[in-house]
């Protein structure tokens, strides 16, 4: 996606036309491949150049050491039971060398998006959760309640427990229970998603949560770990 980027024309991103998201509509009422060849150009030019240009535009914002991809509509259905062969939505991702990413999602639920770090590896974990149960967890407390005072959806603990080795009522025991940190909006369609104010938003919340992902950088860090095979 970078080396594309690079050599491509560049487009300008002025939002997704209404197309984009009557796209969505009619594929959640026939998720079929006869309803996705039928409407393939519009998939092409209203959804995923839309997205490309964006992410394009962000990936100079974010920075050089910026990996872009940008997610197959196919749904892999080797073990689901569900077969739909499509995806009911669009999504990309933007990773990083230092602790975590961006990811965004059109639909015709309207626009998502979620930055920080989503699974930490174990060596990152352990970070963490030091962190978290020393002074600098303070700060994070602080940065987690302003985001979420501010309409960001931010903690979802994945573990039912505190982790061993850390007290069991700890003032901060909700962020030791998260394997992954990323604040997140929904923002509902509207006139303003098919403008560059799509755009805008994005960058808002990538500004707001700054707080956030630079504790993450400094605290966690990218893992140090061999990656695994498949990632």
């Amino acid at each position: 996606m970078k080396e594309q980027a690079n050599t491509a024309v560049r487009v300008r991103f002025e939002g997704w036309p209404k197309p984009a998201l009557q796209f969505f509509h009619g594929l959640k009422r026939d998720n079929s491949k006869t309803y996705f060849e039928a409407h393939r150009s519009i998939y092409e030019e209203q959804v995923r150049q839309p997205m490309e240009a964006l992410l394009s535009e962000l990936e100079r914002d974010l920075g050089s050491d910026i990996e872009v991809k940008i997610f197959r509509l196919n749904r892999d259905l080797r073990f689901s039971p569900d077969k739909r062969p499509y995806k009911e939505h669009l999504g990309a991702y933007l990773s990083s060398t230092r602790a975590g990413g961006l990811y965004l999602q059109i639909s015709d639920d309207g626009l998502y998006m979620a930055i920080g770090t989503h699974e930490m590896a174990a060596d990152q974990l352990t970070r963490f959760r030091d962190a978290v149960a020393s002074k600098e967890g303070e700060k994070l407390a602080r940065i987690v309640a302003a985001l979420a005072k501010d309409g960001y959806h931010v903690t979802e603990p994945s573990f039912k427990r505190v982790p061993a080795g850390y007290p069991a009522d700890h003032p901060r025991a909700e962020l030791l229970r998260c394997k992954g940190l990323m604040p997140s909006r929904n923002w509902k369609p509207g006139p303003w998603l098919q403008t560059a104010e799509a755009k805008d938003r994005v960058r808002n919340a990538i500004k707001a949560s700054k707080p956030l992902t630079s504790w993450l950088d400094t605290q966690v860090g990218p893992s140090r770990l061999p990656a695994r095979p498949g990632r």
